[in-house]
């Protein structure tokens, strides 16, 4: 029951902070969703929005929308200066009317025509212009006039003229509202409650609905217009046909027949004839009479861009800025910066997929701030947090500290003052045992020889001791030099050759020639010699040990394989752990201290090198230390540096890798 009562106790604890957290990051997320909401970002979301619109697949221009151009080659033909005088457009008009196009839209400024030479508009040409028109109407050809717009409204064009159906075509461009940089994203579709140039020639040719709105329409009272942001056709261009190739009945009609044709001026040294877009606002301009064809192909093709609705952006800004503080707040720095940038990310890729498919305009601005802002206020009170949590960690460390520096510097000096007491009953022993060998019997013999045994055990556990303290202090360091690793493996089993005659086991050595290599001879002598040693010590009797060397790659490759008692896998997942021995009634008459393998594996590492062992219960065991072929750095592997990994050996049932960081 008290367990059950404290488990209960700590889930509502938990439970009471948690609910304390979403409080605070629900009410700062709403706070900071309301203040961006009432403040724009125009010049990043034009940025935002450019960029899709460039980098989204583009729809194909539309081939019945065909250009014709009043450009530098008509002009440099006739003579003349654009926009020509009078009489080259009712010329023009009469031959458009033989090639039988389902509407003309004459996006010309008749009033510069006016300007530029009056008199041709009082005599028969202003007639012929208008009487064209009316013929062309009657054939089943839309006739309409594009006009400018200024202050006080629209500018008709000059009588005859202005009696022929005509409306605004006015290029808008981002001058004093969004980003106000001179951008043409969007178009007009109402002005003053009248239908302009592109919605009023689709409704006349019966594309759309009188009473229909385009997709993408809205309004806005402050200049009582509806606009829609339309798209740029990139997929192919719109088919162009200088003005004086028509003039001179150079084109076929099977090019203008049944087409939509816009005609409009396109001088290289006149700016008015060109509108800065979105691919073209940082290198050139593309010609006006273009932009008029995309904005009349979105509205025909109803591709107008649908502004997803305030509301939507608010729950957007809400959802990923309340994310932001919550991850941050219980999640690691490290991952609440992936996260933050995942999540810019993901609003991009998002607004991205949503502009492509279905045409929706998703702003990212007030989200993309939203995230950032949030992070970066939210960061601070995570550090003040942490700092708290720091200080406690501190306070306790340092105490921690004190005690570990106080069990190393005891196990320091009990180590080195056991040293000596032990050396002193070990020269005894042996004095004794030599002098007095002949008078003693053959038990009190025995009885030395123990003693001499159990004093080199523990002669032996004090150096073990020794390097671990050295070793987890840091203070062991590297002595490189060029050795062969043969030589040092050579002398290690010539100092174990007594101990195996005496149990009969067999030391089988197959060393390859080796080039030198860079090592601390004396850590890699222990190394093998521990190896040696623990194959000996649970061999039995009249068995085989086998050494091999030999060059794999770029290691050098020692192994060390006996026929002894071998080990379970789980004994193997312990097996270089400190003070580890593992736990049966062959080991527990063996001695040993646990810490040969923990300090081999770490000389190993120390070297850049890893200690692989296979086994299988009563088969034996094969150590492999593996050492690199250029040698050591000189750098020295923490002991507390996380993570062994393991990884099996081919042909082996069970093994244990340990490898370096």
């Amino acid at each position: 029951m008290n367990l059950r009562n404290v488990f209960s106790r700590t889930l509502k604890k938990l439970g009471g902070s948690y609910r304390r957290q979403g409080v605070v990051v629900i009410g700062c997320a709403a706070i900071l969703t309301a203040i961006l909401s009432n403040l724009e970002f125009n010049l990043l979301e034009a940025n935002l929005y450019d960029f899709r619109m460039a980098r989204s697949a583009q729809k194909t221009a539309n081939p019945d929308i065909v250009l014709v151009t009043l450009d530098d080659k008509t002009t440099t033909a006739l003579d003349e200066f654009s926009p020509l005088p009078l009489d080259f457009h009712a010329q023009f008009l009469e031959a458009l009317e033989k090639l039988h196009p389902s509407a003309v839209g004459y996006l010309v400024d008749l009033n510069q025509v006016n300007q530029a030479n009056p008199d041709l508009f009082h005599t028969d040409w202003a007639t012929r212009f208008v009487q064209a028109a009316r013929r062309m109407e009657t054939s089943g050809t839309t006739l309409l006039l594009g006009t400018p717009y200024d202050v006080t409204g629209e500018v008709v064009p000059p009588y005859p003229l202005s009696t022929l159906p005509h409306s605004i075509a006015r290029i808008h461009k981002d001058g004093n509202v969004f980003s106000e940089d001179k951008v043409t994203r969007r178009a007009f579709t109402y002005l003053n409650g009248k239908p302009v140039f592109h919605l009023e020639l689709a409704q006349r040719l019966g594309l759309i609905e009188t009473s229909q709105r385009p997709r993408g329409n809205f309004h806005l009272t402050e200049v009582d217009g509806d606009y829609l942001f339309f798209r740029y056709h990139g997929g192919s261009e719109y088919p162009r046909i200088p003005f004086i190739s028509l003039l001179r009945g150079e084109v076929p009609e099977s090019a203008i027949r049944g087409k939509i044709v816009l005609v409009g001026t396109l001088s290289k040294d006149d700016s008015s004839d060109f509108a800065f877009t979105p691919y073209s606002k940082a290198a050139f301009a593309n010609p006006k009479l273009v932009v008029h064809a995309n904005i009349l192909d979105s509205i025909i093709h109803e591709e107008g861009i649908i502004r997803a609705p305030q509301w939507v952006n608010w729950i957007v800004t809400f959802g990923v800025t309340a994310l932001v503080l919550w991850w941050v707040l219980n999640s690691t720095p490290l991952y609440g910066v992936f996260l933050t940038l995942a999540l810019a990310l993901g609003i991009l890729v998002l607004g991205h997929a949503l502009f492509q498919a279905r045409g929706l305009w998703l702003r990212e601005a007030q989200p993309l701030v939203g995230i950032f802002v949030g992070y970066y206020l939210i960061v601070p009170y995570r550090l003040i947090r942490e700092y708290k949590k720091r200080w406690d960690y501190q306070r306790k460390n340092e105490l921690l500290t004190q005690v570990e520096e106080l069990k190393t510097n005891f196990v320091y000096l009990v180590t080195h003052d056991l040293k000596t007491p032990v050396a002193r009953i070990q020269g005894m022993a042996e004095v004794l045992l030599r002098k007095a060998q002949d008078r003693l019997v053959e038990r009190d013999k025995e009885t030395l020889r123990s003693i001499m045994n159990a004093t080199d055990e523990l002669n032996h556990f004090i150096n073990s001791i020794l390097e671990l303290s050295r070793v987890e202090n840091n203070r062991l360091q590297l002595t490189l030099e060029s050795k062969d690793l043969n030589v040092i493996i050579e002398r290690a089993v010539d100092g174990f050759k007594a101990q195996s005659r005496a149990r009969h086991i067999q030391l089988a050595c197959e060393l390859e020639p080796l080039f030198p290599v860079r090592i601390d001879a004396g850590l890699i002598s222990k190394v093998i010699n521990n190896l040696i040693d623990n194959a000996l010590k649970y061999s039995p009797e009249n068995s085989a040990i086998s050494l091999r060397s030999r060059e794999e790659g770029e290691w050098i490759v020692v192994s060390v394989r006996d026929q002894g008692i071998g080990m379970t896998p789980a004994e193997l997942g312990s097996l270089f752990t400190r003070f580890y021995r593992a736990k049966n009634d062959t080991t527990t008459r063996i001695t040993g201290t646990g810490l040969g393998l923990y300090l081999t594996k770490y000389f190993v590492e120390a070297h850049g090198g890893r200690v692989e062992v296979a086994s299988e219960l009563g088969q034996g065991t094969e150590f492999r230390m593996l050492l690199p072929v250029a040698g050591a750095t000189g750098s020295i592997i923490s002991p507390s540096q996380p993570g062994l990994t393991q990884s099996p050996v081919k042909g082996d049932s069970h093994v244990q890798s340990t490898r370096s960081g």
